[in-house]
């Protein structure tokens, strides 16, 4: 018996609740495509429930084609109720709402955009929405996870990929300081500032200041449209 018919037996059985069988519809795609077709149902359980943790930390909502709740794990209902204001369940927020259906017009427009993700904050705290179309099983799936906010640092900068120095350089760029100036806070020549410019833009791929800057804000979350 193949996993997506195995699935498909548990989801029948009486005492899976609706939360199994959310879970097990996202499952069955990607447990279909692997190569052991033998699982035994300890094995799938096992399986599931830590599928199960994994959303329930990030919080997921899947919705219909018209935007529907159809399923919601109680941590995205309490995700929802830290982070918009109380709407009937299990209705999305208005925000939400229209945040959904931005995307889809831009899904089904003729220059369709990429997606972007939906940003609340609160208390150092900010909450990351992502929306993941499957229009072939007719829902769309909303991934909510809540994260510590980043800030435009030196030490959030170097995760991106720039070295300490470099990561000073063009945080004082964004503070409008001229090489001149931020050469004096380094204590180095402006040429060697220059040079830190140079390797930033390269990794960041970009041409100006401003660029570098604009770019590092989007690759950190803190650019929103």
């Amino acid at each position: 018996m193949i996993l997506g018919q195995k699935t498909l037996s548990i989801c029948d059985r009486p005492n899976v609740t609706n939360c199994d069988r959310c879970v097990l519809s996202l499952l069955r795609p990607h447990l279909a495509q692997t190569e052991e077709h033998q699982l035994e149902g300890s094995q799938l359980q096992q399986l599931l429930n830590q599928f199960k943790q994994v959303l329930d930390q990030g919080g997921v909502i899947r919705l219909a084609i018209d935007g529907q709740v159809q399923f919601m794990t109680p941590r995205a209902e309490q995700l929802l109720s830290q982070y918009f204001e109380p709407c009937a369940s299990p209705s999305l927020p208005k925000i939400l709402q229209h945040w959904f259906t931005h995307q889809i017009l831009q899904l089904t427009s003729d220059d369709p955009s990429p997606y972007l993700s939906l940003q609340r904050e609160q208390a150092g705290r900010q909450l990351i929405i992502r929306l993941i179309p499957d229009p072939v099983r007719g829902y769309y799936l909303l991934l909510l996870e809540e994260q510590q906010s980043v800030s435009f640092s030196i030490a959030a900068l170097e995760s991106l990929g720039l070295t300490q120095r470099e990561a000073e350089v063009l945080f004082w760029v964004a503070q409008d300081k001229s090489n001149a100036a931020i050469a004096k806070v380094l204590d180095c020549c402006e040429g060697t500032v220059r040079k830190h410019l140079e390797h930033l833009y390269k990794k960041l791929e970009v041409q100006t200041r401003m660029g570098a800057v604009m770019t590092a804000l989007e690759r950190l979350g803190l650019l929103q449209a």
